[in-house]
């Protein structure tokens, strides 16, 4: 369902571009480094949103390039531990610790109503 929303979504976005385009179709000028060119207000509109949507996929596509390492990294890792056999570092201890930390804390300011 989530996967109609976007499309749904995206159609009505690319909808409003290609009318607001059609609404913007004087020539004008786009300067750049290089110089200048006389374009039509809708190559610039279009070309715009085409290089902002390239922006973001890329950066898109890098951080779920991270992620996927990432997840691989540790596919391995608990794979290695099933084969050996070895433990995973018992994080319950430090719980403890901050579970007496609690308790001590909350003796302390009992203490000190009385």
């Amino acid at each position: 369902m989530n996967k109609q929303w976007g499309i749904l979504l995206g159609l009505i976005f690319t909808l409003l571009i290609v009318l607001f385009s059609i609404a913007n179709v004087d020539n004008v000028t786009f300067s750049f480094l290089l110089g200048q060119v006389r374009l039509p207000l809708i190559l610039v509109i279009i070309g715009s949103v085409l290089l902002g949507a390239l922006l973001i996929s890329s950066f898109a596509f890098k951080r779920i390039h991270q992620q996927n390492r990432e997840i691989r990294n540790l596919q391995r890792q608990l794979h290695r531990f099933e084969v050996t056999g070895a433990r995973q570092p018992d994080r319950s201890a430090g719980e403890t610790v901050t579970e007496e930390k609690e308790t001590r804390s909350s003796r302390h300011h009992s203490l000190l109503k009385r």
